[in-house]
């Protein structure tokens, strides 16, 4: 028969009898009580009280207990750190080691841990009024104490002008070690050195660089100083960055100091568009400047060269005129007339019946022509010519005499 079949089966597939009800849970709880019990003490045997173990029993017991406490505390050393973090370890209160972003172990009880987040930036603001220096002081600082040589006493510089800066100073843990152990209050000793900084660096300035064009130099020379004194200190510390939101003169000359900002701002304008006037007009005067020079030296070359070309032909001249003098004196005469006769308007005109010379006045005739056509007259009617032309009655000939050899 199976064992599955239906009917009277107490039998389970394993061979062992099957109990038809659930499990007493607890039941196997205090059996399991009696069991841990039994470990530590056991019953006696005629009157069945508890009785203490065996010797070779306790260290047994006591090595289980033994290995349970080890293995707690060896679990209890081990720690994360995150990788924004950084650990100090000290063994016995003194430093050990700096442990980075990662599974690390420690001995407990023997080794003592700080973590510190390193980068993590912190912030704060920094207000307040600060002593710039004059305009007469020159370089030094007008908090220096200015000494009269001939009173052999000192006083202190009176010209002292004031200005409200406020400032935003970010920094961070650069050195956890030195930062947790070099320090007493972090923040206050940021606090006093981002001050002392700024008073220095300001304190070399002038109040109008302050105002208007040191802006950039201030911010850039608190950081400079913060941390160089950070350095010195051993701090631990970072400035990150320093951000200058406000700088503004007191309340008393305040509306003067915006006029000079103004001022300030048209000068600029000015000072631009003269550099524009300049970079427009002075090409054009280099320019004009380097023709002139050119034309002087071709005016140059060309008077220089034809000087030389007169040299040259009078020199032809005169070696022409030491052969033939005759023929060369009246050749000179000739070229002499013809460069004359043909700048002029006069005609001279050979008369044949006589030894007279009559002459066309020309220039008049077109200075008449050109004062007809200036008038626009409506008659088309050429002008005449009669009379113009005369014999030797006339007054407007002139006689010539000429040679009859």
């Amino acid at each position: 028969m199976p064992w599955n079949e239906p009917g009277k089966n107490d039998q389970d597939p394993w061979g062992g009898k099957r109990d038809s009800n659930p499990p007493d849970l607890d039941k196997i709880i205090s059996n399991f009580i009696k069991k841990l019990r039994n470990g530590f003490f056991k019953p006696g045997k005629t009157t069945g009280n508890w009785q203490a173990p065996a010797q070779k029993d306790y260290g047994v017991i006591a090595g289980f207990v033994l290995a349970g406490i080890l293995v707690l505390w060896f679990l209890s050393g081990i720690f994360i750190v995150n990788p924004a973090e950084e650990t100090v370890v000290l063994r016995f209160g003194k430093y050990n080691d700096t442990l980075q972003p990662g599974l690390h172990w420690i001995a407990r009880f023997i080794d003592t841990k700080y973590t510190v987040d390193v980068r993590k930036v912190f912030s704060f603001s920094l207000s307040g009024d600060f002593l710039t220096k004059s305009s007469e002081q020159g370089d030094l600082p007008n908090q220096y104490i200015q000494v009269d040589a001939n009173k052999k006493s000192t006083s202190p510089d009176q010209s002292k002008n004031l200005v409200n800066v406020e400032l935003n100073i970010q920094y961070r843990v650069a050195d956890p070690r030195a930062y947790l152990f070099n320090i007493v209050n972090p923040d206050e000793t940021m606090k006093q050195v981002s001050s002392g900084a700024l008073s220095d660096v300001i304190g070399k300035m002038k109040l109008d660089d302050v105002l208007t064009t040191g802006r950039e130099v201030l911010s850039a020379g608190v950081l400079d100083r913060s941390k160089q004194i950070l350095s010195t200190y051993q701090s631990g510390l970072e400035v990150v960055a320093v951000t200058l939101r406000k700088v503004q003169a007191p309340d008393q000359v305040r509306e003067a100091f915006n006029d000079v900002n103004r001022a300030d701002q048209d000068r600029s304008t000015t000072i631009q568009q003269a550099q524009a006037y300049a970079s427009k007009v002075v090409p054009l005067a280099e320019g004009q400047a380097a023709r002139i020079s050119a034309d002087a030296n071709g005016y140059r070359q060309q008077v220089v060269l034809n000087a030389k070309a007169n040299v040259a032909r009078y020199q032809a001249l005169l070696k022409a005129y030491e052969s033939s003098p005759e023929v060369t004196r009246e050749r000179l005469y000739l070229d002499a007339m013809q460069n004359i006769l043909k700048s002029t308007s006069k005609i001279l005109i050979d008369s044949n019946s006589g030894n007279n010379l009559i002459y066309l006045p020309l220039d008049k005739l077109m200075k008449q022509i050109e004062d007809d056509d200036a008038s626009n007259s409506s008659t088309n009617t050429p002008t005449p010519i009669s009379g113009l032309v005369s014999n030797d009655n006339s007054s407007s000939t002139e006689e010539v005499k000429n040679d009859t050899n």
